[in-house]
């Protein structure tokens, strides 16, 4: 069992709802349906913090406004650092969800998802009120039931991995050219998205001269610096381009233009843009 805090747990006809605060611990599940005496399947929503997940031969890092989907009936490896989850415990025989969970034993959510975040803020709402009356609890029960159903039923499609199951250094590197413009990609996101861990990503580049971290910062400045001296971003602010180039703010781009040109990104676009007009 994991060492937990509970801060609060209710029961809502098949669905065993807790608000949990987990501490530093990694433990491996042995098939035991999460201590249930049914086959359970549990659906977990991060709140805070970050969880690793590890089912067959698949990985997961699962972090704020991701959900993931495990069964009881198979091995599972759970480690974190400390994370602040919802778990939702339900048996599968009971619960009116029609859907099969022999062949997924870890279907994982990303953020962009909108409903399981929705789903999980539900939850979380109704956990602090469960229902003082036999009436407002079968009500209750019915909405929580809705939620799960329509989360479990709206299953993500599984991400694309090499022929090996795994990722490799230049899948990986093609992800970052077709995706660094996207200012919430991280080192978390990469990893859900190949199904590794985020130490498998960082082994991928042992023998490379630049950190995974490094690619995708170089991938950023040269979008940025591209953007600065064409003349069709001219009008575009430092924000605008920062924003465009996968930065989080105009002063992570002009730390990143400053370091690699001695130039601020106003100084190296004028600069440019004057040569280019002398040309």
């Amino acid at each position: 069992m994991i060492p937990a805090e509970r801060y609060r747990s209710a029961r809502f006809g098949p669905y065993i709802v807790s608000h949990i605060q987990h501490g530093a611990n990694k433990v491996w599940f042995p098939a035991d349906n999460f201590g249930h005496p049914w086959r359970a399947v549990r659906l977990i929503f991060v709140l805070d913090g970050q969880i690793t997940l590890q089912a067959k031969e698949r990985t997961a890092v699962v972090g704020p406004r991701c959900a993931a989907l495990t069964v009881g009936w198979q091995p599972l490896g759970f480690e974190t650092a400390g994370a602040r989850v919802i778990e939702v415990d339900f048996a599968i025989e009971r619960a009116q969800t029609g859907c099969s969970f022999e062949e997924d034993s870890l279907i994982i959510w990303q953020p962009e998802t909108a409903l399981p975040s929705a789903t999980c803020a539900a939850l979380r709402e109704l956990l602090t009120q469960p229902g003082a009356t036999d009436t407002v609890r079968t009500e209750t029960t019915r909405v929580v039931d809705q939620l799960i159903t329509s989360v479990v039923s709206f299953r993500p499609k599984p991400a694309p991995i090499n022929e090996y199951g795994l990722a490799d250094r230049e899948s990986v590197l093609a992800y970052l050219r077709d995706n660094h413009t996207n200012r919430d990609l991280s080192l978390i996101r990469i990893a859900n998205h190949f199904s590794v861990s985020t130490r498998t990503l960082h082994r991928l580049f042992e023998d490379d001269t630049q950190t995974i971290c490094s690619h995708l910062a170089q991938e950023r400045l040269n979008t940025a610096l591209t953007r600065l001296k064409d003349s069709a971003w001219a009008s575009s602010n430092l924000e605008e381009i920062a924003e465009q180039s996968g930065y989080a703010s105009s002063m992570a781009l002009r730390r990143a233009v400053l370091a690699a040109t001695n130039k601020t990104p106003s100084e190296f676009r004028s600069f440019e843009l004057t040569n280019s007009v002398a040309g």
